[in-house]
């Protein structure tokens, strides 16, 4: 009989880091931090914060969707994002403006879809929302 409910643990050593990594980079102001402080980032950057949420008016590296940013080399570049919802109705349409305006500058884009973990709004886009 197989029992769902509980989590199996990995041996010591098969640990998941990435997947650690994942949950700490969602919507932590360190790792954006970093990001930014990349000079090589900030052309790219500067793109993501011109892509507006529709819904909410706010680009989307404001909303903190953007989990990292990978080049790859000189023309590409690897994007981890996430939505503000996994039903989000926009979603095809932030990724193809992602992927459109990227290639306005010169990079190839691979977007990697994330809902690992689900966007939450930090305290600053509260702020911006109107949410106390």
């Amino acid at each position: 009989m197989l029992n769902f409910s509980k989590k199996q643990k990995k041996p010591q050593g098969f640990e998941d880091k990435k997947e650690d990594q994942k949950t700490e980079r969602g919507f932590n102001k360190k790792i954006l931090q970093e990001l930014e402080e990349k000079k090589e980032n900030l052309p790219i950057i500067e793109v993501l914060k011109k892509i507006k949420d529709p819904e909410l008016g706010i680009d989307i590296w404001t909303l903190e969707l953007i989990y990292d940013i990978k080049r790859k080399d000189s023309k590409n570049v690897e994007i981890e994002m996430t939505f503000i919802s996994p039903m989000c109705p926009y979603g095809p349409q932030l990724l193809n403006e992602v992927k459109e305006n990227l290639k306005k500058i010169g990079f190839n884009s691979q977007i990697e879809l994330s809902f690992n973990p689900l966007w939450q709004p930090s305290e600053s886009v509260k702020e911006m929302l109107g949410i106390f």
